[in-house]
């Protein structure tokens, strides 16, 4: 009888385990597997590029139209060469409006960065025009002042400075800029080598610790 009662619950046992097995499996098949939720997960996303300029953005382009003049751009190099001239100007009005400079120290600013602005734009123009290029650029950096032809450099006014236009009566008003504002714009002026970047960076700092001119105080007139 022992043994009788011992083979049936090990038969029952038996029975119970072959009905939760297909049970198990069922649950196994429904889990995604780790590893591969994982890999999806982590999916690089697609690389965006920036689109290219269709056409010129409205506004006064009279920088662009002198070079043009010049130069004989096509339409396709003036919307290569457009937001080249604008970050230009995104460097030169900070410099600008920097009242710690000295006019030498401002002159030679604007030289560095319009000799960087024109690195950029030489390899846009053809042999002949990279020559005309080459012309101006060896006269400016031999006299070390600004001797660039009007259609490569800002016009009188446009440039942000406070002198006026031709025919215009007005003039336009420097925007004070700051040592933080100025190192900024330096910093994210990509035409920049590093070297040119630190050694601005460093006359910023240099004119920024600068003390400032002392005003001529009216002389007090004596007591009768």
């Amino acid at each position: 009888m022992t043994k009788l009662r011992a083979i049936l619950t090990l038969t029952a046992a038996s029975a119970l385990l072959s009905l939760a097995t297909p049970n198990l499996r069922a649950d196994d098949a429904a889990t995604p597997s780790a590893p591969a939720a994982t890999s999806a997960a982590s999916a690089p996303a697609s690389a965006t590029t920036p689109e290219k300029l269709k056409t010129l953005p409205p506004g006064n382009h009279r920088l662009l139209e002198n070079m043009t003049k010049h130069f004989g751009l096509t339409y396709d190099q003036e919307l290569e060469i457009e937001p080249l001239l604008h970050d230009e100007e995104s460097v030169s009005k900070p410099i600008l409006g920097f009242a710690a400079f000295t006019p030498a120290e401002q002159k030679a600013m604007l030289l560095t960065i319009k000799l960087a602005a024109r690195r950029q734009i030489r390899p846009l123009l053809t042999p002949d025009q990279q020559a005309k290029l080459d012309q101006e650029i060896a006269g400016m950096t031999k006299s070390g002042t600004d001797t660039l032809r009007a259609s490569t450099m800002t016009a009188p006014g446009d440039d942000g400075s406070a002198s006026a236009k031709k025919g215009s009566g007005k003039s336009k008003k420097v925007v004070a800029s700051t040592e933080e504002s100025i190192t900024k714009a330096i910093l994210a002026y990509a035409a920049l080598t590093d070297a040119e970047k630190q050694t601005m960076i460093a006359k910023v700092k240099e004119a920024s610790q600068r003390p400032a001119p002392v005003a001529d105080q009216p002389t007090a007139k004596p007591a009768s």
